[in-house]
């Protein structure tokens, strides 16, 4: 799921949210470390204190209400190759907030762990992002093509799912979820989508004043980051 695509929509309520009411066990990794304290600051405001966070580990514990034990793990990988600490360690929940900040190689080498043991629970990741503001980003609005390519020759809907499969070492879009066969191996297509969000979706901000403050940025920020839209600020080398 890609959520987003301009400041103040909620992009880390909905992880936040998710991880503590739809997964057991999740990790939600920032591009640096100190960029962590929002999704800290964020949990606390939701839970109400900081019980069951350890901070050296930076694994958040905690059991819901109808008992259900769930574990919130951060992480983040700042350098290349710090990704390579998290292998192996499964999540049925990977979100990437502010994945348009992130190197692709790391979000697709980390998305390998995405599985449960626990019968019946759902396994999603979600990339929460705003429009690249640097070339090392735009990876971004190829993976969701579909919806926020203009160019796209078959556009797609905001929330509708397309299918995705790795074929002969590239992914392309499929025609739906059956599973077919290629060279003699059995590939099962994944979904996905993107739902975008401004500022003007989010309750909680309205009447707070933040939409002025993304009204009084210099272009093309202000574009980006007020509108969601992904086509300013890029020119052609």
């Amino acid at each position: 799921v890609g959520y987003g695509g301009a400041a103040g929509g909620g992009k880390s309520s909905l992880a936040v949210g998710l991880a503590l009411t739809q997964h057991r066990k999740s990790i939600i990794y920032r591009q640096t470390g100190t960029e962590l304290m929002g999704v800290i600051d964020e949990m606390t405001r939701v839970l109400g204190s900081r019980d069951g966070y350890n901070g050296t580990d930076r694994i958040w514990r905690h059991k819901s209400r109808d008992g259900t034990s769930r574990q919130v793990e951060l992480g983040s990988f700042p350098n290349p190759g710090d990704e390579i600490k998290y292998q192996g360690r499964d999540h049925d929940l990977i979100v990437y907030d502010e994945a348009s900040n992130m190197r692709k190689s790391a979000v697709l080498f980390l998305m390998g762990w995405l599985r449960s043991a626990s019968a019946g629970q759902r396994c999603r990741v979600l990339m929460t992002f705003n429009p690249p503001t640097t070339s090392d980003g735009r990876w971004i609005i190829q993976y969701f093509a579909p919806w926020i390519n203009p160019q796209h020759p078959n556009p797609a809907k905001p929330g509708e799912l397309r299918w995705f499969a790795m074929v002969d070492g590239e992914e392309n879009e499929v025609e739906g979820p059956d599973t077919f066969v290629r060279n003699g191996e059995t590939i099962t297509p994944r979904s996905r989508t993107f739902i975008p969000s401004r500022v003007q979706d989010n309750p909680f901000l309205a009447g707070s004043g933040y939409e002025s403050v993304l009204q009084s940025l210099p272009e093309p920020l202000r574009s980006q980051m007020l509108r969601g839209d992904f086509g300013a600020g890029v020119h052609d080398d």
